[in-house]
């Protein structure tokens, strides 16, 4: 039975390349992740195996840190440490990240999504994550050394003058050497700056500190025993870990950081396979219905129905085995083609040989060969359920159910989704756009189980504005006349259709939200200033920017993560008169004068999720410990004020630190907002190049980037469902021919010429796509309507609904339904009349 269902997927070439290829995208979607997040997370892995010091010393920070502001301990307990019995030696480390390193041009180096470090030139080199290349070790103010990748992208040679921008200051300075890039940590295969010790505490930390301490042990000590006595000496005050610790923790970071990836594209994965399922699904229940005969006569000579299942069940596994196999050769090729590019683009992060563990392997053939097998087996049962007796006879069709369980269950799932809209509308937040998300998903599989009832209605009245003429009248009863069938294609680009729908309509409604909470918060500061790359730049700027002619005042804004029991925070510092004009500001409760008393605002969904109110004090963990403030003030929702509120004299005492992440600047009375915005820039493009100078509107465009680049990368992802939804549809006209080969032929006969016969075609295309289409559209708009009244009061206050793209959107789909059946209809019209009426 096997060699049967071999040699039917080779009859049938078509059908077998079509569901091949959907099952082939799928697989390279989940192949592809699991082949680059394994062997870049195996590389760095090795990484830290071989670079990590026998002892590691870091501060017992109270949060986790950013590596741009990391926790820092002072340089009296490197002496403290080298005195615990076992301790050959103890070096400290500075790293910090977001430091941006500038081109020869003036511009910074593009270093397609990593973070840039710096670090300090260690006391012994033997300790250091990096190692020197060539050159001398940079010492003093004006010398600093790069990693040998980064300088090669830039030009750079030993003896050039390089432009580094860092947290605090910018600074030019003489390239005396190039080292590896660092091969251990959270900055291992990063851009690499280093510096003289003193001076790296000086450009990336402001004041002394080091970030780690590396210990090297005697000989024949143990680490474990070791690094308990360096714990009971210092105290709760630093964490120590043993290499094999370090190590450990590292591969768990790795794993969280690169499973996330890998999840996204799992999850797309995913979607492809289960759109790719319906054409599944459809190409089996017609390859069935058009091989009743021929299985019932199967049965009759002898075949049990357990062997007639068999023989479709295993055409499904040919065909899951040959697409898993495409998949994961496609995924190999695509985790290879990005790794190439980060090689073409001499980001040299740390890579081994392409990890195809057995793991992956057996990933992607059980995803192929099962959804295959699980798509199939409806039809396969159908078809075992054929009786021998159907073999002598000439109109042999295959068993269906009634769908009256169908509605039932469609119908009880759809009353579901409804309870679940309404909950999740009522609860508002977070948790009502959970529900609201379940709901969804309930609502399109009920819709899935309805569609066969509902479609006959819908694209009725859908092709009602196309006319009445035969061609169109035709094609709109073939589209009706099996709601099964129509409904499975359809639902496959509905469902694409209603992820789109959906993204467009949030898309538009978070930057309609941006644009008027920005209108609502910005007050009397007509430029702001930020920096383009790094969160934060030095105070000078703001200095300078307050001696520009035209200038009335600057109001400084600096942030830093905390915790509130176990709720993570952002704690903002503005300084005096920032709530009086260039922020504008609603008080729930209290008013701005609470700054001015050293008590903290909090926003209102904030205070409402830490169930706090005026005059409640609460404790914050910051990097230098616990702090208990009292809540002064509860603020209305503000865009530019979404965090814990302080004065900076408040903020200072909570370990932040004295850059600056935010401008408001105030123009003086009688001066040009542009001119002066000029003047500022002119201040200050040739010390700090990366500083941006932007207007209110310029300033929400900005804002606005993050949401289309998410639009875009998403919606290239779905282009991918969308393209099987159309194999789909192209796959159910083309079986369909193959199926009405003899009503074609009648038709033919009775003087249906080729254009009408084309056009028959494309209008029923044209009705199974707006009816997807149609559906999707009415879901995506429902789900992204409802998340947006769970968040109004969570930054999604703009409902706007983008009705000329989705109206592009719905051209595109008829076009597209247009195209599907460019090929079915010409294989239509250039069948034989008279071999058409013979055919069975």
């Amino acid at each position: 039975m096997f060699k049967l269902g071999l040699r039917s997927v080779l009859a049938h070439r078509l059908r077998f390349v079509l569901c091949t290829l959907a099952v082939t995208l799928g697989v390279a979607f989940a192949g592809g992740a699991m082949v680059f997040t394994d062997s870049l997370s195996s590389a760095l892995k090795k990484n830290f195996a071989v670079s990590t010091a026998d002892v590691t010393v870091t501060p017992a920070s109270p949060i986790q840190t950013g590596t741009d502001r990391p926790a820092t301990f002072q340089i009296d307990l490197v002496d403290r440490i080298a005195a615990v019995p076992g301790v050959a030696a103890a070096v400290p480390q500075l790293m910090v990240g977001n430091v941006q390193i500038l081109g020869p041009d003036g511009k910074p180096l593009e270093n397609y999504g990593l973070t840039s470090f710096g670090a300090a030139w260690p006391r012994d080199p033997g300790a250091a994550p990096f190692k020197l290349v060539d050159g001398t070790a940079p010492w003093g103010g004006r010398q600093l050394a790069l990693d040998e990748s980064t300088a090669s992208r830039a030009g750079y040679h030993v003896g050039d003058q390089v432009r580094i921008v860092t947290p605090t200051r910018a600074v030019t300075a003489t390239l005396t050497a190039t080292t590896t890039p660092a091969q251990a940590g959270a900055a291992a295969g990063a851009p690499l700056v280093s510096f003289d010790g003193a001076t790296a505490q000086l450009l990336l930390l402001g004041k002394p500190g080091w970030t780690s301490i590396t210990v090297a042990l005697e000989p024949d000590s143990d680490p474990n025993v070791v690094s308990k006595a360096i714990a009971d000496t210092i105290g709760d005050a630093v964490k120590v870990r043993t290499a094999q610790q370090v190590t450990t923790d590292g591969e768990h970071d790795l794993d969280n950081t690169f499973g996330g990836f890998g999840t996204v594209l799992l999850l797309f994965a995913g979607l492809a396979l289960f759109v790719g399922g319906f054409l599944i699904v459809n190409t089996f229940a017609m390859v069935v219905a058009q091989r009743s005969r021929e299985l019932a006569m199967l049965r009759a000579i002898g075949a049990s129905r357990g062997q007639v299942t068999g023989t479709v069940l295993a055409e499904s596994v040919v065909i899951g085995f040959v697409g898993a196999t495409l998949g994961l050769l496609v995924g190999i090729a695509v985790a290879s083609a990005i790794r190439f590019g980060y090689e073409l683009l001499d980001l040299r992060i740390p890579t081994a040989s392409l990890q195809v563990t057995p793991t992956t392997i057996i990933a992607c053939y059980v995803i192929g060969i099962g959804v295959t097998v699980a798509a199939a087996a409806p039809a396969a049962r159908r078809a075992g359920k054929l009786p021998p007796v159907a073999a002598m006879r000439d109109d042999v069709h295959v068993p269906e159910r009634s769908l009256l369980v169908r509605v039932l269950i469609g119908a009880f799932m759809l009353l579901m989704a409804v309870l679940f809209f309404g909950i999740g509308v009522g609860a508002g937040g977070l948790p009502g756009t959970v529900l609201i998300t379940l709901g969804t998903g309930t609502a399109v599989l009920a819709i899935v189980m309805l569609n066969p009832v509902i479609s006959r209605y819908v694209v009725r009245a859908l092709m009602y504005p196309f006319g009445r003429k035969a061609p169109v009248t035709l094609g709109r009863r073939n589209a009706e006349r099996n709601p099964r069938r129509t409904s499975a294609t359809a639902s496959a680009l509905m469902i694409s259709v209603g992820l789109i729908s959906g993204l467009l309509v949030i898309g538009a409604s978070v930057k309609a939200s941006i644009d008027k909470s920005l209108v609502d918060a910005l007050g009397t500061a007509e430029i702001l200033v930020t920096n383009d790359g790094t969160p934060s730049f030095g105070a000078e700027v703001g200095d300078r920017t307050a001696k520009v002619p035209g200038v009335r005042a600057v109001q400084r804004v600096r942030q830093q993560s905390g915790e509130v029991g176990r709720t993570n925070v952002q704690v903002t510092g503005v300084s005096d008169g920032t709530l009086a004009g260039p922020v504008t500001t609603t008080f729930d409760a209290g008013s701005a004068a609470a700054l001015d008393a050293g008590q903290a605002i909090l926003p209102r969904n904030l205070a409402k999720t830490l169930k706090l109110t005026v005059g409640k004090p609460f404790d914050l963990k910051t990097t230098n410990g616990t702090h208990r403030l009292t809540v002064g003030a509860i603020l209305a929702p503000n865009r530019q004020l979404n965090a814990i509120v302080v004065s900076l004299p408040t903020y200072g005492t909570l370990g932040g630190s004295p850059s600056d992440n935010l401008l408001y600047v105030e123009v003086a009375e009688g001066n040009q907002v542009a001119q002066v915005r000029t003047a500022i820039l002119d201040q200050l493009r040739k010390d700090y190049p990366t500083i941006e100078v932007r207007d209110q509107e310029a300033y929400a465009a900005v804002a606005r980037e993050p949401v289309n680049g998410v639009l875009i990368a998403v919606g290239f992802l779905l282009a991918m469902a969308i393209l099987i939804a159309l194999l789909g549809i192209v796959n159910t006209l083309a079986l369909g021919v193959v199926e009405r080969t003899r009503e074609i032929g009648l038709l033919r006969a009775i003087g249906m010429d080729r254009p009408q016969l084309s056009r028959m075609l494309r209008v029923e295309s044209i009705a199974i796509t707006l009816l997807g289409a149609f559906l999707g559209l009415a879901i995506g708009v429902t789900f992204a309507a409802a998340v947006q009244s769970a968040m109004v009061d969570d930054g999604l206050a703009v409902r706007d609904i983008p009705v000329l793209q989705l109206v592009i959107a719905v051209v595109l789909a008829i076009v597209f339904g247009v195209l599907a059946a460019v090929w079915p209809s010409r294989r239509a019209a250039r069948l034989d009349v008279l071999q058409a009426i013979a055919s069975e």
